[in-house]
Parts: C-alpha cells; structure tokens; sequence
C-alpha cells in the first residue's frame, strides 16, 4: 500500500536532503566540486595565455587593424611612427613608409599594421565605434598639430597630441596600443632634446599620447579558442554527477541497503526521483564552479575580450540555462545506467565507454565550418556543445537555442523513465539474471493506458523527428500543394503511426490506450459550438501580443508561401483536418490520458495543453513566441472537452471545425474584408462579431460545465 502522494513527496524530499549532505561530506566529492575547477581552469588560462596566445608576443606574425580619421591623419602617422622606429632600431638616415595602408618594421618583423581612414568608410562610424565592435583593433586621432621650431641642420619637427582608442580586454589591442604608444614616445622623446640642445624653447607644450579604453559590444569577434571551452565545462559537469549517482544506486546495492529503502512505505519512483535530486543539485554545484572559475580565470588573465569576444548579462544567464539543463539530462542519463549495475566496479565499467562516447560531441565544436542545425539541434551532448560554442561567440539562433533545450529536457526525462523501469527490480536488487534487454522488454499483461515511461518516451521521439523530418517538404523542391501533402503525411506519421507503435510494443490497448469511445450527443454539440466561437479571441490575443515589426516580418515571410494557389479542399484536407485528427490522438487520446493517470485532471489539462503549445511555436525556421499562450489555451479547451467526454472524438471535431474557419477565413478574405475583417493584415475584428461569438462560447461553456463528467476511463483513479 503506498503512502499518499504529499507524505510520500515529502520523504522524497528528506531522501534527497540526507543523500546530498553525505555526498557532500565525501572527500572525492569535494574535489571535484571544489579543487579541479579551481585548478583546471587557471591551468588552462594559463596554456593559452603563455602557450597559444603567444602569436601576440614579440618576433610572432601579428597583424593590427589601425583606423585613422582622414587620409591626412593617417599621412602623418605612418610618417610618425617610422620616425620612431628609426630611433629605436638606431638607424642612419631619414626612414619613410613604403605604402601608407600595410606598415611594417625591422625591430618587431612579426608586426603589421594595416591602416585605413574613416574617409572611406560608409555611414556615420567614428574611432570609438568600430574599435568597441572589434571591426578596428585600435584607433588614431591627432588632436593637435603645431609646427614646431627649426633644430640644426635644418630638420623640421612637429607637436603632436595623439589620442589611442583601445578595445579594453582584447589583448591584440593591447599589442597595438603598446606598440604604436613606443614609437610615439621615442620620436616626442627626440624632438624635445633635439630642442633643448638647440637651445630653442617650444612655443607649446610638446606632444603626448594619451589612451582610451572602450568596451566590448556583443558583437565583437570571439576567438577560435572558445570552442574549446565548451566540453570543458560539459566535461567536468559529467565528472561531478559521476561518482553521486553510483555511490546511490550501486554502491547502496553492494553494501546491502538498497532492499532496505526499496521496503519503506514510498514508492520507487519517489525514491529514484530524490536520488535524482542528490545528484542534480552535485551536477549543478559543479557547473556553477566551473563557470565561475572560468570566468574568474578569464577576467584575471585580461583574456576576456581575446577569448569570448565581450561578455553580456544575457549570454551568461544563457549559458547558465544551458548548463542546468545538460546536467539534468546527463543525471538522468547516469542513473538509468548505474541502476542496471549490481556493483560499484560494474557501474564504473557501465560508464567508461559512456564518458568516451561523450568525448566525441567535442570533434564537432572544433570543426569551424560546422553550423548547429534541425538534426544537430536535437543530436543529444552534440547539440549541447555547438549550443554552448555559439554561445560564446555571441552568435546565437534563438530558434536552435530552445530546440536544443526542449530536446534536452525530454532526453532527461526518457532516460529517467528508462532508470525507473529498473530501480529496485528483484532483477538487480537481488543480483539474478537481470540485463539490459529488461529495459526493453515488452510486459506480460496488456494495458489499459499507457504509462508515463511510455507516453514521455514517445514524446521525446516525436520532437526529434518533429524537428527534422517538419521541414521535409520544402526540402524535396516541392510545389506548395506537394509540400502540403508531404507536410500531412509526415504528420501522419509522427502523431498516429509512432504512437501505435509505441502502444504495441508495450502492450496497451488501444480503444482505452487513446480514449476511443463513443461520446453522448451534448458533446458533440460542445464541440461544435466551442469549434466556432472559440478563435476570434485566440486570433484578438495574438494580435495584442504582436508588435508593428513582428507583423511585418511575418507577412514578409507568408509571402514565401502561395497558398493562394492551393484550392480549398486541399488546405483544409492537409492543414486542417490532419492536423486536427492526429495531434488530438496523441496530446489528448494518448498523452493526457497517461498524465492523468498519476495526476489530477487539472494537471494533465494543463501539462499536455503546454506541450501542445511548444509545438506550434517551432514553425519552419523561425519560434513565434505569440503562438504560444492562444496554442496553450486552445490546448487546455481541447483537454478540459477531452477530459469531460471521456472520449478524444469531439476533441477532433473541435479542433476540426477550428483549424477550417480560419482556412475558410484566410481563402475568401476579399469577402472578409467586405464585412468588416482585414486578418490577412492582422487588424483587430469588429466588436459586434466578438460580441455575438462571446454569446455561443458562453452558451458551450454552460453546456460543458452542466452536465456531469463521463465515468471514470480505465486506468484512472
């Protein structure tokens, strides 16, 4: 008998309170917590300061961009600093630049500066601006220029007051500076003493090179060796989650508490779900550690220019965001494989070959001309790492960035699934013959619903797929009405045919498994009316949440797509009734219906409406954020009609009816415009239309609400 499902939370809890206090007290735990990122990453700071960032030091090959303000400026500072370096390097003679764009000298071989003026650049640039993007490593402007007195032998010298604009944490800037800056001071240097021997007195002041610290934006370049930094910390946040997740699987196997905590009056899955805790809050403590020593380290060095480029709020609470995800997803990963082992040293041979293969997602960060897309985005640990490079270059697609962390999450979850299926089996906890084909295996008695394992693993395959196999369509150079049936049959396959296969393979039946059952005739009347009256507010809501631009841009890109040319049947066969039909049978026959399961029927409403919802904000290759709470709302009338009828039927016809009007509405908008519509231009409807369908969504929702709820499904409580 199991406890309730508050008390049985709370221990829970207190499980993974007292499981994290002990690892915490472990001396191996708090080395890698503690120790390895504050050694490691000084270390590496260290190598790239001294190692690989030696290009930047004397007798290396260095070229320095120099941005000048007009082509007379730049006239006098190449001659400038070649009369520096003629003091410097001691030699006979009057020394004149070459070439007036590419200087170079004899006491520093490896150094080139590459010069140009602001004459020739379009727009309204200045010194500071194209330093502070990264587009110039340094500037130069004269502030002053005064004809200086005539020494002997009849040399001519000038004042000059010199300003430097330098890129503050970028150390080729700081190169440039450093040598433009000692050029300039010798020759001020010289003209002062070649003065005073003279015995002449300046009519003013002599000259002086003053510095200017800008700093970074966003968009100034990252160096190559950031990606590099990205399976670092990846690495060593698997390295902390490591030795916590064996210690409490395998570990309490071998010293024989396992069967202990298996007999306390909480369900197995409460008990896996606080290990987890123990473990992510490790993995999570050490990727905070990491992140902070590296950041520290870079900013100790003076690398974070030179490496990262420039560093802003929103990227760090990215990367932070990234990072918690990963280690949630690798926890997982770890527990599902260390609950099969029976030992400390058999779950220690489990992960050596999982730590290798997690070396492999590093080739792809280091390889320059791969670029993170739909299949990479959903490629688990690859898709982390090229996530985590781009994000450290400041060169993000906000699109792949929340493909990346919903793919991640779902992983997670799957894997968990995975590890509950044998947490505490007599198989491992009593070291019979259990193997990893237990993990597959197909139960003995058929189901009447799926279970959470079931329905979240299904899930996770059906966004991967989603993701690459979405925009097949457009790939196969297609016609529009071409691509609208290859669109229908992919759908097809992902939200019916997938989801059958998963119900086979676990044995669940299917008329109970997906809700399908007779519903009564109030529903099917609901349905109706909610079908009809519910978009004119789900339309009025996104268009309160879009702005002038947004509404722009998406016209633009609804230009891309001649559905004009479509006819109409075959828009609502592919756009509307498909879409209708299979994503009914999985969010709401299928899915909710396993939620609801361990779950209040609140909770499954809502959790699969937001699912629902994360679905249609990923449209081709762009997110539209204001498809998000109207999808969630449609999806959580969708899930309360569902929930009521006991049956996914009237759900499909709500849906139907929806999906329909507004293909109806967008194919006759010349007729829509005449009575007082513009939704092709995404204005707002008349209030008498919100009026009257405010009226029948009112009148559907007394319906709904009146008539008391189906009996319970089988496999609900």
């Amino acid at each position: 008998m199991n406890a309730p499902r508050s008390d049985a939370t709370g221990r829970s809890l207190r499980l993974a309170r007292k499981e994290l206090r002990e690892i915490l007290r472990d001396r191996r735990t708090v080395f890698t917590l503690i120790l390895m990122p504050l050694l490691v990453y000084p270390l590496l700071g260290a190598v790239m300061s001294k190692g690989v960032l030696s290009a930047l030091s004397d007798g290396a090959k260095v070229e320095v961009h120099v941005v000048v303000r007009t082509d007379n400026e730049q006239v006098i500072f190449a001659q400038s600093l070649y009369h520096g370096e003629q003091l410097l390097n001691k030699s006979a003679g009057n020394v004149e630049p070459e070439s007036l764009e590419r200087l170079t000298f004899e006491s520093t071989p490896g150094l080139v500066l590459q010069l140009y003026s602001l004459e020739h650049q379009e727009g309204d640039e200045t010194l500071e601006s194209l330093v502070r993007s990264g587009r110039a490593d340094v500037g130069v402007a004269v502030s002053q220029t005064v004809p200086g007195a005539v020494a002997p032998r009849g040399t001519h010298y000038m004042f000059l007051d010199w300003r430097i604009v330098q890129r503050d944490g970028s150390a080729l800037s700081k190169r440039g500076y450093e040598e433009i800056n000692r050029r300039l001071q010798a020759a001020n240097e010289n003209n002062i003493n070649q003065l005073e021997q003279a015995g002449l007195i300046p009519k003013v002041r002599p000259s002086a090179v003053s510095r200017q610290l800008v700093k970074p934006t966003g968009t100034s370049q990252a160096s190559p060796l950031v990606t590099f930094i990205p399976l670092v910390l990846v690495l060593m946040t698997m390295t902390g989650a490591v030795y916590p997740a064996i210690d409490l699987t395998a570990g309490e196997r071998e010293r024989g508490t396992m069967e202990i905590l298996v007999a306390a009056p909480v369900p197995r899955l409460n008990l896996l779900a606080g290990k987890f805790v123990a473990v992510l809050t490790v993995a999570l403590l050490t990727a905070t550690m990491n992140l902070l020593s590296m950041f520290l380290t870079l900013f100790a060095l003076g690398l974070e220019g030179t490496i990262l480029g420039s560093i802003s709020a929103t990227m760090v609470f990215q990367i932070v965001v990234l990072m918690m995800v990963f280690a949630a997803f690798f926890s997982s990963v770890l527990l599902s494989v260390t609950s099969i082992a029976r030992s400390f040293k058999e779950a220690q041979a489990y992960l050596i070959p999982l730590m290798l293969i997690s070396l492999t997602p590093g080739i792809f960060a280091l390889l320059p001309d791969i670029e993170i897309n739909g299949p990479l985005a959903v490629a688990p640990l690859i898709n982390v790492v090229l996530m985590g490079r781009d994000l450290l270059q400041g060169n993000v697609n906000v699109l792949m960035f929340a493909i990346v962390l919903i793919s991640t999450a779902l992983y997670g979850v799957l894997a968990l699934s995975l590890a509950a299926r044998v947490f505490g089996s007599d198989a491992v906890l009593y070291g019979s013959s259990g193997t990893w084909s237990d993990l597959l295996r197909r139960p003995k008695e058929p189901r009447d619903t799926a279970p959470m394992a079931v329905s979240t693993s299904c899930l996770a395959c059906l966004f991967s797929l989603f993701i690459i196999l979405g925009p097949l369509g457009g790939r196969l150079g297609l016609n529009i009405g071409q691509q609208l049936i290859a669109n229908a049959v992919v759908l097809v396959a992902l939200f019916a045919l997938i989801p059958l296969g998963f119900a086979a393979v676990s044995r669940v039946n299917i008329r109970s498994g997906f809700t399908i059952a007779k519903a009564r005739l109030r529903w099917w009347v609901v349905a109706v009316l909610l079908g009809v009256s519910v978009w004119p507010f789900l339309y009025e809501l996104e268009i309160m949440m879009i702005s002038e631009e947004r509404i722009a841009f998406l016209m633009k890109l609804a230009g891309q797509f001649d559905l004009g040319s479509v006819s109409l049947p075959l828009k609502i066969l592919c756009l509307a009734a498909a879409p209708a039909i299979c994503e009914e049978f999985f969010f709401r026959g299928f899915l909710q219906n396993s939620i609801r399961q361990n779950s209040s029927a609140a909770m499954a409403v809502v959790s699969a409406a937001l699912l629902f919802g994360l679905f249609h904000v990923i449209v081709k290759d762009v997110l539209f954020f204001e498809r998000l709470i109207p999808s969630t709302l449609m999806g959580i009338v969708l899930g309360m009609v569902y929930e009521r009828s006991g049956s996914v039927l009237p759900g499909m016809l709500l849906h139907l009816i929806h999906n329909s009007l507004l293909m109806a509405l967008s194919h006759y908008q010349d007729v829509l415009e005449r009575w007082g519509g513009d939704m092709e231009n995404r204005t707002h409807l008349p209030s008498t239309w919100l009026v009257s369908f405010g009226v029948v969504a009112l009148v559907a929702a007394f319906l709904l609400w009146k008539q008391p709820p189906e009996a319970e499904r089988p496999g609900t409580d």
